[in-house]
């Protein structure tokens, strides 16, 4: 591997003090002095990062046929998040579940579940035709769950100007977690890969691939073009992680979409389990979360603690869960309050997940209902790297995480 870093259609790996965020996207910010301190620092030294650097029923014609109009509306969406840059952080999961609930209620068409089961079972099929369906483990037969649908949360954190050089760049996802739902169970099961995860990842130089060097899951997202290639690298990656487990789909949130969707339910509360002393949050003293408080209680990180990045990741578990169940309890009382939700969280996502994709996951969640969620985070060991904190993921616990949620022993 050479050394150069990324450039022309790629963008370079960058430090995160070094960053500004996108002006023209909501709440412009010229980068103080002061958020130095807040900012997450560089994830790997230069020398470092510089080297890795339906089935259709008869009578559905027309219910199809608004369902592609929609589409084509949802698809011209799309493209207003792409041009203002908007990005993500963990509270994804939450919305995602949010968003599908509300194509559900939208876009409940028996041709669209059909298609979007179709697309999810053709990831699992080429899966089984390259590897089988079993696999042994510890004397034990697993068998794959064939019917299981992915997608990657990404939550990327903003930064799209190197202030130093004035070059752009795709900045870092500081969340990624990967959302596991069975078909035929409707048991959702979200995985955290820690954004410290030291991980292969694809690099290019000048917009061609260059070969796999060992870094930051983070930094993945560095290595794409766009918002939208560099989602699909992580996603990418995040299968590598996970034994090759198909992820063909993402979804990725601004972290300046946080604060909106908070105040949007009339705020957050929570009681923190960490503190940000300076937005007069504090361990164990319950708080309703609103706007810059909910952005920086889920994003802040001292780069002067070493596991700060830890800290983080907990308050952020903290505030999905109080973020998902006052959703839930207000939405049994009234669904129309999903729909407003998910339409303020379009102004701040992008995904490749189309209408068909909802529409599926919708079905299941409607027919399973939403309340068998649970979160496993992958377990490591922190070390450093030229002075920066690593995770050394624990394989055993890696590959046991895989067999419990996408396969089953084979009786």
């Amino acid at each position: 591997m050479t050394d150069e870093r990324p450039y022309g259609r790629h963008f370079a790996p960058r430090y995160e003090d070094d960053c500004i965020e996108d002006p023209h996207g909501p709440e412009p910010v010229s980068a103080p002095v002061e958020q130095v301190q807040e900012a997450d620092r560089p994830d790997c030294e230069s020398s470092c990062v510089s080297s890795e650097c339906a089935e259709s029923s008869e009578d559905v014609d027309c219910q199809a046929e608004a369902a592609e109009q929609a589409s084509e509306d949802i698809d011209q969406s799309d493209t207003k998040p792409s041009r203002k840059r908007v990005v993500g952080i963990t509270v994804l999961v939450v919305l995602f579940i949010i968003a599908m609930i509300a194509a559900g209620i939208a876009l409940f068409v028996n041709h669209s579940i059909a298609q979007g089961r179709r697309k999810f079972e053709d990831s699992m099929q080429q899966m089984i035709d390259q590897s089988g369906s079993t696999i042994e483990h510890d004397g034990v037969t697993y068998r794959l769950n064939e019917n299981m649908v992915t997608v990657a949360f990404i939550g990327f954190d903003g930064n799209v100007t190197n202030i130093t050089s004035g070059d752009p760049t795709t900045g870092q996802s500081d969340t990624i977690m990967v959302l596991a739902l069975n078909a035929d169970t409707g048991k959702s099961t979200c995985i955290l890969i820690p954004r410290d995860s030291w991980v292969d990842v694809d690099t290019y130089i000048a917009g061609s691939y260059s070969g796999q060097q060992k870094m930051q899951i983070c930094l993945q997202y560095t290595y794409g073009s766009s918002n939208e290639e560099s989602s699909q690298l992580v996603a990418q990656c995040a299968s590598r992680v996970l034994s090759g487990i198909p992820i063909d789909h993402y979804f990725t949130l601004n972290v300046k979409g946080v604060g909106p969707l908070a105040d949007a339910i009339g705020g957050v509360k929570v009681t923190p389990v960490k503190s940000v002393e300076k937005y007069d949050i504090f361990e164990g003293e319950e708080t309703v979360l609103n706007g810059r408080r909910a952005q920086e209680y889920v994003q802040y990180r001292d780069y002067h603690v070493d596991i700060s990045t830890l800290e983080r990741q907990e308050r952020q578990l903290s505030f999905i869960n109080a973020f998902a169940n006052q959703v839930l309890t207000a939405a049994s009382g009234d669904p129309a309050k999903l729909i407003s939700l998910y339409q303020t969280a379009l102004q701040y996502t992008w995904t490749n997940l189309g209408m068909e994709e909802f529409s599926y996951m919708a079905s299941i969640m409607a027919k399973h209902g939403a309340t068998d969620f649970e979160i496993r985070t992958l377990e490591g060991e922190f070390s450093s790297q030229n002075g920066h904190a690593v995770l050394y993921l624990d394989q055993d616990s890696v590959a046991q995480t895989v067999l419990d949620v996408f396969y089953s022993p084979v009786s």
